[in-house]
């Protein structure tokens, strides 16, 4: 009796695991369908995408598109035909330019707008336009010359204020002073003397005591300068005390100015000057004019603020800058613009120095 219970415990226990073993395997089995779909569905989708992939590609091909190969070979090819046509454009353009009348220091200048370009003994220099320098803000169209020949501001800055005026020296010859009066003339900077090129002699201006009595008795404000060339600080402090002692009868109203130009000779006593040279003459003659009581002033020319002086190293005096025709081809802050050899004014014979002043002095 006790045999046969056992025999039928054993059997419930392994009929029990039996059971369990199916459900298991079943599990298993049904695991694994359930996987097996899965990647059958995920095959399918990447299979899809790769062929969606295939058709977007052959579309692109089709409707020009390239390999990066191809690409790359095409920027290649594009940076070589835009610098063939910048080339060519250039050229056509200073061809243009040449036809036109315009000279060959012009025509380079406008192909270097942030720099200053300047000609010399066969030679072009090129000097960056500094921020450093107070630039004097005016557009090419600022200015305009009217019916008589005078520069005048057309610009929309309603404190712009510009007056007329001449230099003068014996060139001139006599001169009828009402009648430069009655022709809007302002003011005149009168040449007090020069410093001969060569032996250095200083020389009193032939007509400067006609020149400026007949300016001031006239109601014309008047200033001087002296076309220097002095070679050191005590040449420059000789040019001043001629200066000083030739105006101290007189109002002077406008500046007492240094003339600094290249003399264009080899045989000019300050063809070997250097830029310290220039502004040691420079701020010689100014300091003494300051300390006399009077504006100092500098004259010159493109050259003369690059080549002969560094613009920024004078930058602290009143400038009188050269350049005939418009626009200004000089970008820094100035006072008097003397814009032409040839002007014309009743009451001198022939031509004459116009400027336009925009300072009150």
């Amino acid at each position: 009796m006790n045999n046969s219970g056992d025999y039928r415990v054993r059997r419930g226990v392994r009929n029990t695991q039996n059971i369990v073993s199916i459900i298991f395997l079943s599990l298993v089995a049904l695991m694994a369908l359930t996987f097996s779909i899965v990647l059958l569905i995920r095959n399918a989708n990447l299979q899809r995408q790769e062929d969606a992939i295939r058709s977007e590609l052959d579309a692109l091909n089709q409707e020009g598109y390239y390999t990066e190969a191809e690409a790359s070979k095409l920027v290649e090819d594009a940076k070589e035909e835009a610098a063939e046509e910048t080339k060519n454009s250039i050229r056509a353009m200073i061809q243009q330019k040449l036809e036109n009348g315009d000279g060959a220091t012009s025509t380079i200048r406008s192909l270097f707008p942030d720099q200053i370009v300047v000609a010399s003994s066969g030679r072009y220099y090129f000097f960056p336009i500094l921020d450093e320098i107070e630039h004097h803000g005016f557009g090419e169209d600022d200015f305009e010359f009217d019916e008589n020949g005078f520069l005048t501001y057309v610009g929309d800055d309603s404190t712009v204020e510009v007056k007329n005026g001449i230099d003068v020296s014996r060139f001139q010859g006599e001169i009828d002073w009402k009648k430069v009066k009655a022709a809007g003339i302002d003011f005149a900077i009168i040449r007090a003397g020069l410093r001969g090129t060569t032996e250095g002699k200083l020389l009193v201006d032939d007509f400067f005591e006609a020149n400026i009595e007949g300016a001031t008795e006239n109601g014309i404000d008047v200033g001087v300068y002296f076309y220097s060339q002095a070679l050191d600080e005590d040449e420059a402090k000789e040019e001043v005390q001629l200066i000083l002692d030739l105006i101290e009868p007189y109002k002077i109203k406008y500046p007492v100015v240094i003339d600094v130009e290249s003399a264009e000779s080899d045989s000019a006593r300050t063809v070997d000057l250097s830029t310290d040279d220039y502004e040691l003459v420079v701020k010689t003659f100014c300091d003494m004019v300051s300390n006399a009581g009077y504006t100092p002033m500098i004259y010159g020319n493109v050259k003369s603020f690059t080549l002969l002086m560094d613009a920024i190293d004078v930058d602290n005096y009143d400038i009188w800058i050269a350049y005939y025709g418009t626009p200004l081809y000089y970008p820094y802050h100035f006072d008097i613009w003397q814009y032409t050899s040839s002007g014309r004014v009743d009451g001198i014979d022939g031509d004459v120095d116009l400027n336009i002043c925009i300072t009150d002095y």
